[in-house]
């Protein structure tokens, strides 16, 4: 259990100092009184559990658009997209006129918990690390996401129902899974304000 006492902090809107007190913690808040700022300063935090993922029944999934009943399950972490067997996201090997444009290991789709916001975030970058040389290395055709082709290094978040190409040709379309709201709130926790002791 925290212990609180009374203690000076800088006010998160206009960085003045104000005193706080003991049942200021308590009530989880605090308003300046410096003048012209006014600001309600939160002295709690809150956040969702991440445990929350030990039950959920997925974690999103991408859509082959040429043929919807191909559909590709993603996992909590990092998952490697392409047609080599050691990827997490193991598609076909999709030929378009004799040629596949898709790389053995073409991009990366990071699925985290953003603990503030209660959901899924998705980040996509092109290419993956060879596990062999632990180097990172681009697909042969690039990965483009809505129409943006991604630079060397680009990591962009794909929202719910974004569409991520693959060497041109082969479309996929994200769908997210949303946590239920009633699941949230039993996730929810709330934490202090914790003053820096340093200062």
């Amino acid at each position: 259990m925290t212990t609180f006492k009374n203690t000076i902090l800088p006010c998160q809107k206009c960085g003045k100092l104000i005193a706080v007190k003991v049942r200021d913690f308590e009530n989880g808040a605090i308003q300046c009184t410096h003048s012209g700022c006014g600001h309600i300063n939160q002295l709690t935090q809150a956040f969702y559990d991440e445990r929350i993922l030990l039950g959920l029944p997925s974690f999103g999934q991408l859509v082959y658009q040429q043929d919807p009943a191909l559909r590709y399950p993603l996992r909590v972490g990092v998952n490697t997209v392409g047609h080599s067997s050691s990827c997490t996201v193991h598609t076909e090997r999709f030929m378009h006129d004799g040629k596949c444009y898709l790389s053995r290991k073409h991009c990366t789709i990071e699925v985290l918990f953003d603990k503030w916001e209660g959901k899924l975030r998705y980040t996509l970058q092109d290419g993956a690390i060879e596990p062999e040389s632990g180097q990172y290395k681009n697909s042969l055709n690039g990965t483009l996401l809505n129409g943006y082709l991604l630079q060397n290094g680009d990591k962009l978040d794909i929202l719910d129902q974004g569409l991520v190409c693959l060497g041109g040709v082969d479309i996929f379309r994200l769908e997210a899974y949303f946590i239920p709201p009633s699941m949230l709130q039993t996730y929810l926790m709330s934490k202090s304000f914790e003053p820096d002791e340093t200062q």
